[in-house]
């Protein structure tokens, strides 16, 4: 019996000297409640409604968990719309369901400051967890929000550290960055890690980055920069990421680097196993994967509550009529031609800014609003983010080179695979005001061909006022970075490019916008093959 017991005693102290907690994380849901597309109705395996039931399936699995978010949190949806300029009054959407869930800390997204910064402080005050960013910093130097969490559970010491991405300023709207400066992620952690763990005795150290992967060789200032966070700041054990809209489930030099899919659409888990060495835990394994929503996965019903009035609201807002259409406007064929969709835009950006040309991406790959009566709900998602739209002054070179840049989407017409996907649908953009081919049987910068504005060939020094979202002009898709331009808009306008097209068609009881087919591809696109890769 005595042998026994010392067995026991024995076995007791080693459980004692060993811990498993778990980080759950999740990124990116810009305001994605119901399991379901908010424009088309149909359901969908994302948002918080499913999420959160993930969330508490694997509390459950290991008591010892912690929450966290890396940002794009409050802004996205038009439940974000109607809280955040019609409904003050009512709780922020997210920020309440994860007070619920019990969320830890929360990195500082750039889509944060969408509603500007004044706003961005109430609802960080309405939060029960910190919203934290190492590296933003007010004029005078100061930390513009808490740096790090410390969080025990299971006796562990668990520092979280946030980051914002570095090109948080050029990405948002400068009015609503005014006086903040972002930092590089890399040299802030580098100051910051130590302190936490030799200082703030740390026994686990979780950086939460509103950036992406990047690469291990990026440069100071990088918008994604967690692989070379990972590779160059010693003493983390875990990065959680956010920004990109990726899945990722990868490693750096054995540290675990997840992202959640946006939208809700996937939950980060991080594992991580502990041994008590001389009086301090020691992460001995730990192993990151990607957990998803399934059909099956029921909806929560305390999100559900949480949300239920700001959502009647907002399906009030988004079933207003609109107009009656006399064309259908669909985004399948508006990458290879002129379209009634991509004039509709391009006729607002015109008239909001008095360009001459007009600057665009389709806004989807099978957006589809059939003839009819419409809804506020089918053109808001011609334009779900806050962008405004600018005008500047551009070459007729620059110009070539900005449509240039825009055919880098197409690989060669003969190829199997008809897109490139290193240049996404959403960054590649048509310009109307001129006529224009994309030859696709010639290589990437040389297929512009007949280039012309009023009948006349553009000559490279001829001079034009080009109508642009906000988001192309602060760098989006590298087109000012292609075309060299460097100066400042004569303008921007108030309002979103989104509240200017539902302006425009409010105004009218019957819309057809006239196609002037001034764009093409060469050769003419197989319309099936088109629709068959479109993603």
């Amino acid at each position: 019996m005595r042998h026994w017991f010392w067995i026991l005693l024995i076995a007791l102290g080693l459980q004692g000297q060993e811990a498993r907690i778990q980080i759950l994380g999740t990124t990116d849901l810009h305001g994605r409640v119901m399991a379901e597309d908010t424009f088309t109705l149909q359901p969908a395996n994302q948002g918080w409604a499913k999420l959160a039931t993930l969330i508490r399936r694997q509390k459950a699995l290991n008591p010892d968990t912690i929450l966290v978010d890396c940002g794009d949190t409050i802004q996205g949806e038009p439940i974000n719309y109607v809280r955040n300029t019609l409904r003050r009054d009512l709780p922020e959407p997210s920020v309440a369901i994860m007070n619920a869930l019990g969320y830890s800390a929360m990195a500082v997204g750039n889509h944060e400051y969408d509603f500007g910064l004044d706003l961005l402080r109430e609802v960080e005050g309405q939060a029960k967890f910190p919203f934290l960013s190492a590296n933003t910093l007010t004029a005078k130097g100061a930390p513009a929000f808490p740096a790090h969490a410390l969080v025990s559970v299971g006796g562990v010491r668990v520092a979280l550290v946030g980051f914002t991405t570095p090109r948080t300023a050029a990405l948002a709207d400068p009015r609503d960055t005014a006086g903040l400066t972002f930092r590089d992620i890399v040299a802030a952690a580098r100051e910051w890690v130590p302190r936490l763990r030799e200082k703030e005795k740390a026994d686990v150290v979780v950086a939460l980055v509103h950036s992406g992967l990047g690469k291990v060789d990026g440069r100071e200032g990088d918008e994604d920069e967690a692989l070379r966070l990972a590779d160059q700041v010693p003493g983390l054990d875990a990065i959680l990421t956010g920004h990109t809209h990726q899945a990722i489930q990868t490693e750096h030099k054995g540290i675990p680097i997840l992202q959640a899919q946006a939208h809700g659409r996937a939950l980060a888990v991080v594992d991580l196993n502990l041994r008590r060495e001389k009086g301090r835990w020691r992460v001995v394994a730990s192993q990151g994967r990607l957990i998803r929503p399934e059909t099956d996965t029921p909806v929560d019903p305390e999100v559900l509550s949480l949300t239920a009035e700001l959502r009647a609201a907002t399906d009030r807002y988004l079933d207003t009529a609109a107009t009656n259409l006399l064309v259908d406007l669909d985004s399948r064929w508006a990458r290879m031609e002129d379209t009634p969709l991509m004039q509709l835009i391009h006729q607002v950006q015109r008239q909001a800014t008095g360009a001459q040309l007009s600057a665009a991406a389709s806004p989807g790959a099978r957006l589809f609003i059939p003839k009819g009566p419409t809804s506020v709900r089918q053109f808001y998602a011609l334009s779900p983010y806050e962008n405004r739209v600018a005008r500047i002054r551009i070459t007729g070179a620059q110009l070539k080179a900005y449509l240039e840049h825009a055919a880098r989407h197409y690989t060669y017409s003969w190829e199997p695979e008809l897109y490139n996907r290193d240049v996404p649908l959403h960054d590649f953009d048509v310009v109307d005001g001129v006529a224009y081919a994309l030859d696709l049987g010639k290589p990437a910068g040389s297929r512009v061909a007949g280039l012309s504005f009023q009948g006349q060939p553009v000559k490279p020094g001829q001079t034009f006022t080009l109508a642009l979202t906000t988001y192309r002009l602060r760098g989006g898709g590298g087109y000012m970075e292609a075309i060299g331009f460097k100066g400042q808009p004569d303008l921007v306008t108030e309002a979103s490019q989104r509240n200017l097209i539902l302006a425009h068609v409010l105004a009218r009881p019957a819309l057809n916008p006239a196609v002037p087919n001034a764009w093409r591809t060469i050769p003419y696109l197989d319309r099936e093959r088109v629709l068959n890769q479109a993603r």
